[in-house]
């Protein structure tokens, strides 16, 4: 009886070893950290994944340089690998449907987007909700997505 409480505990702990080892294939599990500010000053989302790699999403902003416009820019880096990043911002319930524009960039250890739609909100109005996120992925297979979102009167 002793030796079969034994072996069933044994292979119990095999069992929970073997699946803590399986669970994290491309090194440590994703961490979020949370908002924080570029260097520019605007607050951003950022995430590490895979082996050194992170993404950045920033938040969406009224644009500086063309006026009437929201702007968001994203990042992907993971240094000696190449990297790509796919950047989508929709702005959500402008009359019925909802509007969206998405750009893809793919580079060596850095890739940059620049997405950004016409700012459709008019005096009067409450501040129109943007919504963006960007899939970051790395050449070895790991990816992770970050999420942003701000009312904006432009």
């Amino acid at each position: 009886m002793k030796s079969r409480a034994l072996v069933t505990l044994l292979l119990l702990s095999l069992t929970v070893i073997s699946s803590a080892n399986a669970a994290a294939p491309f090194g440590p599990p994703p961490t979020v950290k949370s908002a924080f500010t570029n260097v520019k000053g605007q607050l951003v989302k950022k995430i590490s994944f895979g082996r050194g790699c992170d993404g950045q999403t920033d938040y969406p902003h009224e644009s500086t340089h063309f006026p009437l416009t929201v702007n968001v820019e994203a990042l992907t880096e993971c240094p000696g690998q190449e990297v790509s990043i796919t950047t989508t911002i929709s702005r959500s319930r402008w009359w019925i449907f909802n509007e969206a524009k998405s750009v893809s960039a793919k580079g060596f250890q850095r890739v940059k987007v620049n997405v950004s739609l016409p700012c459709k909100w008019k005096i009067g109005q409450p501040p129109i909700l943007y919504v963006v996120i960007s899939h970051h992925s790395d050449s070895k297979g790991a990816q992770q997505n970050t999420e942003t979102k701000a009312r904006i009167k432009c």
